[in-house]
């Protein structure tokens, strides 16, 4: 069906340069697709890239998690850096592909001392993976954390508030910031045709067909 469903949606859309995006849905709710799909809504977000989500597995072991790409079905992450600087190169070299079938739970984290979060069952939701030509990504911020030295990055990580801000030390997260995130609002069009796919897959999930309308000449 995945082989499937990458034909269909290339030659449905056109989109030989097209990149893979997922909405999590709430299983009975209609998506929509509004001007910040980032932040966590039943009626469906997306998961950005370069983002870092606490996730919940079904063997009951506990993640933070940094999106870098996403395929059919399969969400590819690496871990938290290890670094104690400001050097931007030194990256997690820890790298999960994870089909999104283990994950158990997507953790919204309340308080960043005791971790208590509130918790959204995968169980409950559906996750979309389409085609499009719209990349969802975040990018960094960078900012002096300590008194001395270059900025740090400050990665983005979505939360019970919405998008926050955080910097990697010693293979932890340090909240910085809730700076107000800015997204690439959709044009009408756009959002047109991310809900025609996000349509065309959940048709597929629930019905295991595909509806085609053929224009007569």
């Amino acid at each position: 069906m995945i082989f499937f469903l990458i034909l269909f949606q290339s030659d449905l859309f056109g989109q030989t340069d097209s990149v893979w995006n997922v909405m999590i849905l709430k299983k009975g709710n209609q998506p929509e697709i509004k001007d910040n799909m980032a932040v966590f809504s039943q009626t469906g977000f997306y998961l950005y890239r370069n983002c870092f989500y606490d996730l919940k597995f079904r063997d009951k072991t506990k993640k933070t998690l940094r999106l870098i790409d996403i395929k059919p079905d399969t969400l590819i992450f690496i871990g938290i850096s290890g670094k104690k600087d400001s050097d931007f190169t030194q990256a997690s070299k820890d790298t999960f592909l994870i089909d999104h079938k283990s994950i158990d739970q997507l953790l919204l984290v309340k308080d960043w001392g005791t971790e208590n979060s509130k918790k959204i069952n995968c169980d409950d939701y559906y996750f979309i993976f389409h085609r499009s030509v719209i990349n969802n990504r975040y990018e960094s911020k960078y900012a002096n954390v300590f008194p001395s030295g270059d900025p740090n990055e400050l990665v983005p990580r979505l939360s019970s508030y919405g998008i926050t801000y955080h910097y990697e030390y010693g293979g932890k997260l340090y909240y910085h910031s809730g700076i107000k995130v800015h997204t690439s609002k959709y044009s009408d069009e756009q959002k047109a045709k991310a809900l025609n796919g996000v349509m065309t897959v959940l048709n597929l999930i629930i019905n295991k067909r595909v509806d085609v309308t053929i224009q007569k000449n």
